[in-house]
């Protein structure tokens, strides 16, 4: 628990004393902290995006509480999640708590829900502060949201944003998977919820017809993606004695002469079957072929050990396994692993967005995504996007500012690396039509604006 220092009594005094309005941010499930460890369990874009958010707002002039599920260890420092953590006057983090110390998977969440909603309650009360609103993330943020409101005296507006919805999940999973991820209780809760929300934020376009056609919402949708730090993420130049070359290097057995001669793809996500690395992988190892002086940088974490040793057994037996390097948590140097990186390429399967591919973009780097990547299809193809067939029946789509390959298709992956490798000028180009795409759109000041006044005017 974090010990009650002056700084934080002195921070918990200005929380109190604000006048600004109150948001209550609800992101339950997962390790929400101000600095996010990215591949932990069930924690990695939303968190992100929870943080870099409410940040945004606090500069539109809220104050914010984030309530995340605690009452265990952390999982790296040992450190238990419990009570509260100040990030300034504006922001806190509030840990609840139910009967259970460990960790509990997203998946698993429904019977924790009534005790942790319980315990925000009592957390809050202490404080005796309104709640103008609540902002919740994922269906089990929303249903403690929505336990929570139905428990006050006078009820707040209630925002919900999904990230993702079970029936896009059950889409895109294997059958035999439904039952260990609870899908159909998942479909239920969120239909459900939706009579007790006033607002839901669909992070897509996918997103926001899944709710039209599956899940009959046709109130006013609010359109809040995930955005882009500019602070931290933008096109720079990288000198040749910044540390990612050294790094990059003793990452493998390559000199850094021969790192700085290849062209470099990266894909940066937690270790989850639903990213799809062993195509990559694959794929990588057939392009290779013709290009001996590409290179992959991937991530793989060991917190999911059968998986990650799975891939490394897959790269110690591809013939490309000299020009694949494995990273694991990158967090400080992510930015300028961007910048070196000639292509980004994700060929997974479900992302309520795609987030990695949009920073990617925000670099000015040409993407390679599957068709399920929204941001990609979305933004990134544009309008006028060549389809190249390489059967009578498989194609793939090169457009204006991504490449996108069918799901799963090593072939179309492959294709897709060797179009990119081989014309430095057309990597160029694309990388600047991502840029366009994606800057100052998706920035967040400019998509927290239009929230606001969408909410404010709905």
């Amino acid at each position: 628990m974090e010990e009650l220092t002056t700084k934080h009594l002195e921070l918990h005094d200005r929380f109190l004393a604000s006048s600004k309005d109150h948001i209550l941010m609800i992101t339950n499930h997962g390790i929400h902290e101000w600095n996010v460890v990215p591949g932990l369990p069930d924690t990695g874009g939303q968190n992100v995006f929870v943080n870099q958010f409410s940040e945004s707002l606090t500069d539109f002039g809220y104050r914010i509480t984030i309530a995340n599920r605690g009452g265990y260890r952390h999982p790296i420092s040992g450190d238990w999640q419990r009570g509260v953590h100040y990030k300034d006057g504006n922001q806190r983090i509030v840990y609840i708590e139910d009967d259970s110390q460990e960790f509990v998977r997203k998946e698993d969440m429904h019977e924790q829900i009534p005790s942790l909603a319980q315990s925000l309650r009592n957390q809050l009360s202490k404080d005796a502060i309104p709640i103008d609103m609540i902002i919740s993330h994922y269906w089990d943020g929303a249903l403690i949201g929505v336990h929570f409101n139905n428990q006050q005296a006078e009820k707040s507006p209630h925002i919900w944003v999904p990230h993702s919805l079970g029936t896009l999940k059950k889409q895109n999973v294997n059958s035999d998977q439904w039952s260990d991820l609870r899908i159909d209780e998942r479909i239920d809760v969120e239909r459900n919820l939706i009579k007790h929300l006033d607002g839901i934020g669909a992070t897509s376009s996918t997103i926001r017809k899944t709710l039209k056609l599956d899940y009959g919402y046709t109130s006013p949708d609010l359109f809040l993606p995930p955005c882009v730090d500019t602070a931290r993420i933008y096109p720079r130049k990288v000198e040749e004695t910044n540390k990612i070359w050294n790094f990059l290097s003793i990452k493998s057995n390559l000199s850094l002469q021969e790192i700085r001669e290849c062209t470099i793809i990266s894909e940066i996500s937690r270790t989850d079957t639903t990213k799809r690395k062993d195509i990559l992988i694959k794929a990588f190892e057939s392009a290779h072929q013709s290009h001996p002086k590409s290179l992959l940088v991937l991530s793989i974490d060991d917190k999911q050990l059968p998986l990650a040793n799975q891939l490394r057994e897959m790269i110690n037996f591809s013939s490309a396994a000299s020009h694949i390097i494995e990273v694991g948590s990158i967090w400080e140097i992510l930015p300028t692993l961007y910048a070196v990186s000639d292509i980004y390429c994700t060929p997974s399967i479900m992302e309520g967005f795609g987030m990695s591919a949009q920073e990617a973009a925000a670099t000015q780097v040409p993407v390679i995504a599957s068709n399920l990547v929204p941001f990609v299809e979305e933004y990134l193809i544009g309008s006028a996007a060549e389809e190249i067939y390489y059967t009578s029946e498989r194609s793939i789509k090169v457009g204006e500012g991504a490449i996108v390959a069918q799901a799963d298709d090593v072939r179309g992956f492959t294709l897709a690396l060797d179009i990119l490798l081989k014309d430095r000028i057309l990597r160029e180009k694309m990388g600047k039509e991502a840029y366009r795409a994606t800057i100052p759109y998706f920035t967040w000041e400019n998509m927290v604006s239009r929230f606001l006044n969408m909410i404010i005017f709905t």
